[in-house]
């Protein structure tokens, strides 16, 4: 399905394209879930925000007590037109990203992407929702 930017009027055939070519205007980021591998359960989210233990607790399965609250950071990135994660500061056991630790630094977030605590704990799926 095509999309016209609202900045400049160029017309894209492609709908999975965020950043007008045009003129680089983005478009907002979509929904983002993450589905936990244990209990096949998602947490769909719209805005950025924080996950933690409580939360992880109600649909990703016994592993939520490797987290704490928060434990990483869900945020829209105005830049790319994705999402991005990031640590939270204090957190016990680090997040990793696809088997690398996450640094100090957001990293982009990219669909079949997998979010652990530690390099093997509640597995999370990212998925991209539209």
């Amino acid at each position: 399905m095509a999309w016209k930017c609202p900045q400049c009027g160029f017309v894209h055939e492609n709908d999975a394209v965020t950043v007008c070519e045009a003129c680089g205007f983005v478009r907002a980021a979509g929904r983002l879930a993450l589905v936990a591998e244990a209990t096949g359960k998602r947490l769909a989210v719209g805005i950025d925000t924080a996950i933690g233990k409580q939360l992880l607790e109600t649909f990703a399965g016994e592993d939520h007590v490797y987290a704490t609250d928060p434990q990483f950071l869900l945020a829209r990135d105005p830049v790319r037109g994705g999402w991005s994660l990031a640590p939270a500061p204090g957190a016990k056991n680090p997040t990793f990203l696809t088997g690398a630790a996450l640094g100090t630094a957001p990293a982009p977030l990219e669909p079949g992407a997998v979010i652990t605590i530690g390099p093997t704990r509640l597995r999370l799926r990212v998925e991209n929702e539209p």
